[in-house]
């Protein structure tokens, strides 16, 4: 569990937690942007069992003004979720299942998430913090469904893009006025009443900012399995990576200095059957925006146009024996379930097929403090077999 100030990589981090929802995600936001909108549609159209739920404004001047988008609440709309309008809304607010939430100034548009100077606390696998979060959502939009006619139909957006090519065209000719007063929506006396603010504050666990989060970091790839007689060191040699560095293709912001890696090769276990395999850990020195190859390594080094960002290892181990000689993940998954990923904690069934698909295709993903115990007890065990490869 986890709380972390956030003032940049917001984007990277709101779709870190996306890629490990599996239900529910809430949003509340005055304000949504086009390419944000397009790209979250697209992710609701891959997942299809993800229930979306949206409150925002429906102004027809913040249309005009290209503030907020029409067009990008029609592709949400069209994508399956369910998009509510309330007047004079101005919290911001993101929830992924039960599980994480983000609570900041930052509305879902490119603006908001990306060029905007924004501050925002993540709150990651804090499922009780989480929960107090839902409550406002579903109490805010109890009340929108009661007060009736919140719901963004597609007749409301056709009227507002009839609107839009009508005056848009014109808005900077100063001869030409239009009504700034067509909004849509409910519009409630208060969202939340103070003595019930006074209540979320007070019922809220105490939390405190923590310096270390765990995670597997995967090297290699389904398509590109690294061969199982190497040890990591000669992995590195053979591929020609900085032994004390690792790659990530997208910014891996949420890594912190002082966080722990788990280093998963994806590789074969000793019956050559395909399967992760962990063989190390390392300390980091966090991800920075210094971080990233430049046009020269690239050009060097063909390989880190797609994964041209990393993080510098400061201390660590591997062992000193060939990556088949790991700990495979499905023995993880086997000792622990559920309780290997922080996401997964407050589900009551999960299936190994769920367990197995946590990991497809991602770099990294966060685990557990079980995870992390059981991981360095075992590798202890084959640090004293086999020797280590000192990192860092």
């Amino acid at each position: 569990m986890s709380v972390h100030l956030i003032t940049n990589d917001l984007l990277d981090q709101f779709n870190e937690l996306l890629e490990m929802t599996e239900a529910k995600l809430n949003i509340v936001s005055p304000f949504i942007g086009m390419q944000t909108a397009s790209r979250l549609a697209d992710w609701l159209i891959q997942n299809p069992n993800v229930k979306c739920n949206i409150i925002t404004r429906f102004y027809r001047e913040e249309f005009i003004e290209n503030v907020s988008s029409v067009f990008g609440l029609e592709k949400l709309l069209h994508a399956g979720a369910k998009i509510y309008a309330l007047i004079d809304l101005h919290s911001k607010l993101y929830v992924f299942d039960s599980h994480s939430a983000i609570i900041g100034s930052a509305n879902f548009t490119h603006g908001g998430f990306v060029s905007n100077h924004e501050i925002a606390v993540l709150l990651s696998n804090e499922p009780e913090i989480a929960s107090k979060c839902i409550e406002y959502f579903d109490d805010l939009l109890s009340r929108i469904e009661n007060a009736g006619g919140g719901l963004v139909t597609q007749e409301w957006i056709d009227e507002e893009k009839e609107a839009i090519r009508k005056i848009a065209p014109n808005r900077k000719d100063k001869s030409v006025t239009y009504s700034n007063e067509a909004k849509k929506g409910v519009k409630l006396s208060k969202i939340v009443k103070p003595d019930s603010f006074e209540e979320f504050i007070q019922s809220t666990p105490k939390i405190s900012l923590t310096h270390e989060e765990v995670w597997l970091k995967f090297e290699g790839t389904g398509e590109d399995r690294i061969p199982n007689h190497l040890n990591y060191q000669e992995m590195k040699g053979v591929r020609k990576r900085d032994l004390n560095r690792t790659f990530f293709p997208t910014r891996p912001s949420g890594i912190k200095k002082g966080d722990l890696l788990f280093l998963t090769i994806v590789s074969y276990d000793e019956n050559n059957q395909p399967t992760p395999m962990i063989v190390g850990y390392a300390r980091t020195d966090g991800y920075n925006h210094d971080n990233v190859a430049v046009a020269s390594e690239i050009k060097e080094e063909p390989w880190k146009e797609r994964f041209p960002y990393y993080v510098e290892f400061t201390d660590g181990k591997a062992i000193k024996a060939p990556i088949k000689n790991g700990i495979r993940l499905i023995d993880l998954y086997a000792s622990l379930g559920k309780a290997t990923y922080p996401s997964l904690q407050q589900k009551s069934n999960v299936s190994l097929k769920t367990l197995h698909s946590m990991h497809f295709r991602r770099s990294h993903i966060r685990i557990t403090s079980e995870a992390r115990d059981y991981l360095i007890k075992e590798l202890d065990k084959l640090f004293t077999r086999y020797g280590y490869i000192q990192l860092g």
